[in-house]
C-alpha cells in the first residue's frame, strides 16, 4: 500500500514519524527533521546517521526552495538511500520524507521515487509512505502517475 502523510507546512508531519517508527519493527528510508538551530538535517532511519541537508548560505553545490538551501550531496545520498532500500526489498515501511516543491521540477528526492514508484507492486507486507504537504498532494499524485493510495493524517498512521 501507498499511503501519503499530508499535513500543513510545519505542522509536525516528522516529528510525528519519529514516534510513529518505534511502533514497526522494519521501518527504513528517511527523515528530515530539524535540528537544536532550525535547520534541517537527513536522518537515516535505518542506521540512525545524520547529515547535514540544510545550510545557511547559497553555493553552486545547493538548491534552493524558497528561503531554505539545500546540499545537493545530501540529496544525492538520500536518493541512493532510497533506491538501495527499495531493492534489498527488506522493509514494511519505506518512508520518503518530503517531497515537495523540488521533487515537481525532477530534482530533489526525485530521482527515488520516480524509480521506486516506477517499480513498486503493492502488497501488504511492504508499503511507502510519502510525506507531503497538504497543498501539494493533488500535484505529486499527477506528477508521479499515483493511482492506487491512502492518504493519513499524522494522528492517522498506519
Amino acid at each position: 500500500m501507498i499511503y501519503i502523510l499530508a499535513g500543513d507546512v510545519r505542522s509536525g508531519k516528522t516529528n510525528a514519524l519519529e514516534e510513529w517508527i518505534g511502533t514497526w519493527d522494519n521501518v527504513k528510508g528517511i527523515l528530515c527533521p530539524d535540528n537544536d538551530a532550525d535547520r534541517r538535517y537527513l536522518y537515516n532511519i535505518e542506521t540512525g546517521e545524520n547529515h547535514t541537508l540544510e545550510v545557511d548560505e547559497p553555493s553552486e553545490n545547493t538548491f534552493r526552495v524558497g528561503k531554505f538551501h539545500f546540499l545537493q550531496e545530501s540529496m544525492m545520498l538520500a536518493n541512493y538511500i532510497l533506491i538501495k532500500t527499495f531493492e534489498e526489498q527488506d522493509f514494511e515501511f519505506l518512508v520518503l520524507d518530503e517531497l515537495g516543491k523540488l521533487e515537481l521540477k525532477n530534482e530533489g528526492l526525485h530521482q527515488a521515487t520516480d524509480f521506486i514508484l516506477r517499480n513498486y507492486e503493492s502488497n501488504d507486507d511492504q508499503n511507502l509512505l510519502l510525506v507531503v504537504r497538504t497543498s501539494l498532494v493533488k500535484d505529486v499524485i499527477a506528477h508521479y502517475g499515483i493511482r492506487s493510495f491512502q492518504i493519513v493524517a499524522k494522528e492517522m498512521l498506519p
